[in-house]
């Protein structure tokens, strides 16, 4: 029995560094490029494996060298498998610009991952039954993440949605199942119909989609923290202060550190100052499973930090 099914996306990313991030039309030089395991959903497993849960994935990569290389990275993590299935695509990709602020734009092209199927969570269905928490994002096709968390909604496994990318697919009566759903600024907009978000509305928007059902609602806001929303209110939290490297896979770090906080008994404010100290360390390093910290530098960040 797992703590954690994580039930999403593989990509080989492709990370170049740039002085900035291009407009519309303009050609600039990098001035590096690295190749990185990524993927919404294999960093989720790995920040949550690399800070103490026992962690299982189902999803799919292509019948190649990356494929074969984000299997093994998921292994070497202490991560089971057994659900990563092979497709004759080719693995997911994405190509990500990182400026010299950590600023990032990233383009995926989904290969495997949109292979996925109702039929491949057949197989494994008892991995997911048999976790405590099922945590999904949209990387993968939608009508499996719905079949997913119908599942574990009739299973009574808590739900830790991820809706990103941003989507209008999401129905209000799938929110209504969902234990906590983390949304950034621009999902959710998405998810609440309003176009403009300002500083001043977000909770009040924030609220508007809290009413239509999940448990918990926490909302990333990248330099201004994460804002929380549940049934004794709402409450901001900001981020720890650290030297911004590169930005890719904060949200990835934090929602794994807030469920690993979950999982040890932490209360929900607990867990979501756990999961700042971990995506703040995680800005500081470049990449994006490469910059996900383990459990004792989590500890000797906040140690440090007081």
């Amino acid at each position: 029995m797992s703590d954690v099914v994580v039930v999403g996306s593989l990509n080989m990313d492709m990370v170049v560094s740039v002085p900035h991030i291009p407009k519309i039309g303009e050609t600039i030089l990098a001035t590096d490029i690295q190749y990185y395991g990524g993927g919404k959903g294999s960093n989720q497993a790995i920040a949550a494996a690399r800070l103490g849960c026992k962690v299982s994935m189902i999803g799919k990569v292509g019948n190649d060298n990356n494929g074969e290389e984000l299997i093994q990275s998921l292994k070497s993590e202490g991560i089971n498998t057994e659900g990563v299935e092979i497709s004759n695509n080719i693995s997911g990709t994405a190509f990500i610009n990182v400026s010299s602020d950590g600023d990032n734009n990233i383009v995926v092209y989904p290969g495997a991952n949109n292979d996925i199927d109702i039929e491949q969570i057949e197989r494994y269905r008892e991995i997911i039954e048999n976790s405590k928490i099922c945590i999904l994002q949209m990387e993968i096709p939608y009508r499996v993440v719905k079949y997913v968390i119908n599942l574990c909604y009739e299973k009574g496994v808590q739900v830790v949605f991820n809706p990103a990318p941003a989507t209008k697919e999401i129905e209000d009566e799938l929110i209504n199942k969902i234990n906590i759903l983390i949304p950034n600024e621009t999902e959710l907009s998405f998810l609440s119909g309003e176009k403009t978000l300002e500083k001043d509305n977000i909770e009040q928007i924030a609220k508007k989609t809290y009413k239509k059902g999940c448990t918990h609602l926490i909302v990333t806001l990248g330099s201004k923290g994460s804002l929380y929303l549940g049934k004794g209110g709402s409450k901001y939290f900001s981020i720890k202060k650290t030297k911004v490297v590169d930005s890719t896979a904060a949200g990835d770090s934090f929602i794994g550190a807030l469920v690993t906080g979950i999982i040890k008994g932490k209360s929900i404010d607990e867990a979501m100052e756990y999961a700042s100290y971990a995506a703040s360390l995680t800005v500081s390093k470049s990449g994006a499973q490469s910059s996900l910290p383990t459990k004792k530098e989590v500890e000797e960040f906040i140690k440090s930090y007081k």
